[in-house]
């Protein structure tokens, strides 16, 4: 296979891959070691993965929302994931889906409104990372 169609061929499996939502793959965040800040925006959606304990992430998550003072309407939880609904001042909804992917890392996903909006969710992923890197230090 020549340098050209391996190119094609790689450009069509990644292609696949992000319009079937495995967005991991594409971002290269599948499994444990990712980078803070490993993300990819799809369809108005943030997708985040953090090198962080998926109650760590949970804590530092809902930290980072006191913090940027968005009001928390409700935060709910078990083992294989959490929910938390809040607003911003302006009554712009905020879904944040927080998932275990390994005992070491954690995903988040942020929309922001109905059709997202990512400068915010960026703000909310850089102060979840930022809290993040505070623990890792103390």
């Amino acid at each position: 296979m020549t340098y050209g169609k391996f190119s094609i061929v790689c450009l069509a499996i990644c292609s696949t891959l992000c319009s079937s939502g495995c967005a991991w793959l594409a971002i290269g965040a599948a499994g444990a070691g990712v980078g803070v800040g490993t993300y990819a925006y799809i369809r108005g959606e943030l997708e985040a993965a953090y090198p962080s304990p998926y109650n760590e992430t949970w804590s530092a998550t809902l930290a980072a929302l006191d913090k940027l003072e968005i009001r928390k309407k409700s935060a709910e939880k078990d083992a294989f994931g959490g929910l938390i609904e809040a607003a911003r001042a302006d009554g712009t909804s905020i879904k944040i889906r927080v998932t275990p992917i390994t005992d070491a890392s954690t995903s988040v996903k942020i929309r922001v409104g109905t059709f997202g909006d990512r400068a915010i969710s960026e703000t909310i992923s850089a102060e979840i990372e930022s809290r993040l890197k505070k623990r890792t230090r103390a």
